[in-house]
């Protein structure tokens, strides 16, 4: 019981520095967090509804575009930024995983948690524009822990994987990077499903996240959301990936105060 007690308290000090430090000397602080994603939303909403005529079909649940694009841009954002950031991160905290009492799963937790806290604000921002525009929070909004707790589960075994293979391998940061890329495009976040439609389905199918983008668009905007075949789906592959990275990371941590 103390030893959960002191893992606790650590990985609370390890999120609290974390989420400081990426704010810190700013005249803004936090707000940054929300910030970016709206400026990204501005940009590419300007860019695929003006600059290339993007529109929604009929099926959607809305046709503003914008809230379409932020409900999905959002739990893409929380996932990359995660994986991103979590992939260096063992090799950065190098003086405090020497250390042989140093939980080191730590750190990727701490990212996520971080990464969350910024997410949570996002998405209440994301609340507040939805209601501004003629789509007020209903009782659905609450299904949203539904998709958030397996991205979350998802997430953090991706980046136990990669933090642990960026100690042996130091160019997993940059593969990742052009995985994160290709992956983006092969979730429907900018383009509506039926854009994928009769091209890469199989894609469709087999991507996790394309279900938490769904997930969220139906918590926030309404319309259907994924079917509880596809939800055990997304559930079953994040357990999954949960528990073989942290399998990994226990394996691989064993040789870390030797390689770092």
């Amino acid at each position: 019981m103390r030893s959960f007690g002191v893992t606790a308290s650590l990985l609370y000090q390890l999120t609290r520095r974390d989420f400081r430090q990426r704010y810190v000397g700013s005249v803004l602080g936090w707000l940054w967090g929300v910030i970016h994603p709206l400026v990204l939303l501005a940009i590419y909403w300007f860019l695929f509804r003006h600059a290339f005529g993007a529109r929604l079909p009929a099926e959607e649940a809305t046709d503003n575009y914008p809230l379409f694009l932020m409900a999905g841009m959002l739990p893409w954002l929380f996932f990359s930024e995660t994986l991103a950031r979590s992939a260096p991160a063992i090799v950065e905290h190098s003086a405090l995983v020497k250390r042989s009492v140093f939980p080191s799963e730590a750190v990727p937790v701490s990212i996520l948690a971080s990464t969350g806290a910024t997410h949570l604000l996002s998405v209440l921002a994301l609340l507040v524009a939805a209601a501004f525009w003629g789509h007020p929070p209903g009782a659905s909004v609450a299904l949203l822990a539904l998709w958030l707790l397996p991205m979350a589960l998802f997430s953090l075994g991706l980046a136990w994987f990669a933090a642990g293979l960026q100690v042996y391998v130091k160019d997993t940061s940059q593969v990742l990077s052009v995985v994160l890329m290709a992956w983006f495009w092969a979730t429907p976040v900018f383009l509506p499903e039926a854009f994928y439609r009769g091209r890469v389905d199989f894609v469709l199918e087999w991507n996790p996240l394309r279900y938490v983008v769904l997930g969220y668009r139906s918590a926030i905007l309404g319309g259907t959301g994924p079917s509880p075949s596809e939800t055990a789906y997304l559930v079953g592959a994040a357990c999954a990936v949960f528990l073989l990275g942290a399998l990994f990371f226990r394996r691989a941590k064993r040789g870390f105060p030797d390689v770092i």
